[in-house]
């Protein structure tokens, strides 16, 4: 079993944090404690916006993957944004599992895996799954976990 929950974890405390920090320096602009003009509140506002749809579109994920019964490939996932949160899973049978890759987006600041298995009719295509949370040693590692499974 591959999971990056350590990662994950970390992300979330940094993304939390920043979003915390920007959201308590707007609150108090508005009060007589700091007083700065509405130009950087607007820059404030906008930093607040900019890093929340940042964390919720880079394809900060928790995913966990891992051979079940020794017959099928699971994938369990989900975005690590606070709100809105789904939790998601796909099985493959062994057999049926065709290739995998993993892309990276925006000169390497955001990974995506994608999972492709043999069909009857052809060759499907598993949605994109983020790995923007798991570090380099952990991508390759699932890189390599799942070059063992391809047939």
């Amino acid at each position: 079993m591959i999971s990056n929950k350590k990662e994950s974890n970390k992300a979330l405390i940094i993304f939390t944090g920043t979003w915390t920090l920007l959201i308590i320096i707007f609150a108090l602009s508005f009060s007589e404690v700091i007083t700065i003009p509405m130009w950087s509140q607007l820059l404030i506002l906008g930093l607040i916006a900019l890093s929340g749809l940042f964390f919720y579109l880079g394809g900060f994920f928790f995913i966990q993957i891992e051979v079940e019964n020794n017959k099928n490939l699971l994938v369990k996932h989900y975005n690590l944004f606070p709100i809105g949160r789904k939790f998601k899973a796909f099985k493959i049978p062994l057999h049926q599992i065709y290739r995998h890759e993993i892309k990276s987006k925006m000169a390497g600041l955001f990974y995506w895996l994608t999972i492709y298995q043999r069909m009857q009719g052809g060759i499907a295509k598993y949605p994109p799954v983020g790995l923007s949370a798991t570090n380099k040693k952990n991508r390759l590692k699932i890189d390599q976990y799942l070059s063992k499974l391809e047939k």
